[in-house]
């Protein structure tokens, strides 16, 4: 039995793949949860502008919000999965990307107003548990923007067996983000802002990583 479900786990995630995905993780949650720790002794800053207060609040969406954890777990695995290469670079990527993030929290961090959610309904109970587990700091630049940008990127970067299957999981990544960006301003986690600089954080991330890989192909090679 130990042999069969150590090679169900193989085939559902290579062995190069998994020690660099914990590795994201871990960093992930410690710097987040790290940086909260920090809100007593910080001044915080709000980026929010006249736009963002003519935004509604509109708590369904915040299925997107919680969805995104699934999309995101499904979106290491597929990116471990795809090749070595891919792996590494996304791994490092956004771990860089949760590092410039860090610098924000700690010497840049902004906070908002949250309204009060008085709904007795799913959809607000759900938005109420979200805002006692989750104090509103650690916002710019939004991780959550930050990940679905991530399996943006990733959905552009990995082939399935057929261009029918790709194009499908591209257009249902892309719908899914879209709803994640939109559901972090319409359950007022985050303001616009907030969801800029998490695309921008990746996106530097990803320079970074492409650079110290290919340095470090350069090294080995000579």
């Amino acid at each position: 039995m130990h042999s069969n479900i150590k090679e169900r786990f193989n085939n559902l995630l290579p062995r190069y793949a998994i020690l660099p995905i914990i590795a994201a993780l871990l960093i992930n949650n410690c710097i987040y949860i790290g940086a909260a720790q920090l809100r007593n002794h910080l001044s915080f800053y709000s980026l929010a502008i006249s736009l963002d207060e003519k935004i509604p609040l509109l708590t369904p969406f915040v299925i997107f919000y919680v969805l995104a954890y699934v999309q995101w777990a499904l979106n290491y695995i597929l990116i471990g999965r795809d090749s070595k290469k891919l792996c590494y670079q996304f791994v490092l990527g956004d771990i860089l990307s949760k590092v410039i993030c860090l610098f924000f929290f700690i010497l840049f961090p902004t906070t908002l107003t949250r309204p009060e959610i008085t709904g007795t309904d799913i959809f607000s109970q759900l938005v109420r548990f979200i805002y006692s587990v989750d104090a509103p700091v650690n916002l710019f630049p939004s991780i959550h923007c930050l990940e679905s940008w991530c399996c943006i990127r990733a959905a552009y970067k990995m082939n399935f067996k057929t261009e029918k299957r790709t194009n499908y999981y591209r257009v249902a990544t892309i719908l899914m983000s879209l709803g994640i960006f939109a559901s972090t301003l319409f359950i007022k986690q985050h303001v616009i802002a907030d969801v800029f600089g998490g695309i921008a954080a990746f996106e530097i991330g990803m320079i970074l990583a492409k650079i110290l890989i290919c340095e470090d192909a350069e090294q080995t090679n000579s």
